[in-house]
């Protein structure tokens, strides 16, 4: 298939998610078949707006690229390394390109970790739109087709990957907590349902974890504008839930983030429960072993 980019570039700021420190993303077309890259300044942190043209420019000579071998590590979100330098939970933004197709793209930031802009992946999709998406005359992307079934278990958790003729997420959330319980989405990953199914789904914590998250340093930008807090009888956030079961939905965008990390378009049906980023990585990485 074609390889695509975006026609413009297009921005997202806010506030990340856990790291609660300012940060302006731009989405850059790339011209050549570079994959979806990360892109920091030196000395990664809090920056003044005054800054941001500055160090944007800096960032041009250190990418690291969105791969599951610079996984660093997967405490309620994913997190990229390499030469010293890190990106934090950059599932939302991958998820929006494997959802819209983008298969090229320089994500540069000024800050450590991407806004959280309103907890879910829509923004930055919305943004991405914005701009177009544009496809690649002469630069080619071989699809990553299954040639039997993948499983993986941890726990409860589990996954199974089977050939398909493109990409199908089955995810089941089962929660023992009242606001939570059983839950399952199924559907294919195309760009019409990715932004109406999933990509509005917002991330989302118990306030039993609250001060426990805050404790290990996470959750520091987590406001009611950006994420759901669920309490015993009520899940509360901005505007009320989009959807009776966003829970799960917001699973699936993560998966489908995670899934990214392999580097190009997967073909197969995937079914998984229990689900967290740890698990995710590791089953990507289980698949690309059994596409070599």
């Amino acid at each position: 298939m074609t390889r695509t980019t975006l026609k413009s570039d297009a921005s997202v700021q806010g506030v990340g998610l856990h790291t609660g420190l300012p940060c302006r993303a731009v989405f850059r077309p790339a011209a050549g078949p570079t994959g979806l890259r990360f892109l920091l300044p030196d000395g990664t942190g809090r920056l003044s707006p005054q800054s941001v043209p500055q160090a944007l420019r800096a960032a041009g000579s250190s990418p690291i690229p969105a791969l599951l071998e610079n996984v660093a590590s997967t405490a309620r979100g994913t997190n990229l390394t390499l030469g010293g330098r890190t990106v934090h939970t950059v599932e939302h933004i991958l998820a929006c390109c494997a959802g819209l197709g983008i298969h090229d793209l320089d994500i540069l930031m000024d800050g450590p970790e991407p806004p959280a802009a309103d907890g879910s992946a829509l923004p930055f999709a919305e943004a991405m739109l914005r701009a177009g998406v544009a496809e690649k005359p002469g630069q080619e992307i071989s699809a990553l087709p299954l040639t039997g079934t993948v499983e993986l278990k941890d726990g409860e958790a589990f996954y199974r990957a089977e050939p398909a003729g493109g990409l199908f997420l089955s995810v089941l959330f089962d929660h023992p907590h009242p606001m939570l319980g059983r839950t399952e989405i199924a559907l294919e990953i195309k760009p019409d349902t990715f932004l109406k199914e999933i990509a509005p789904a917002r991330t989302f914590g118990l306030r039993e974890e609250l001060d426990g998250l805050k404790a290990a340093g996470l959750a520091r930008g987590g406001t009611l504008e950006n994420a759901m807090l669920v309490e015993r009888d009520g899940i509360l956030c901005s505007g009320g839930p989009r959807f009776a079961d966003e829970p799960v939905r917001h699973k699936a965008l993560d998966l489908l983030g995670d899934l990214a990390l392999l580097g190009a378009p997967l073909l197969a049906a995937v079914r998984a429960g229990r689900t967290g980023h740890r698990n995710n990585v590791n089953f990507a990485k289980l698949l690309k072993s059994k596409l070599r």
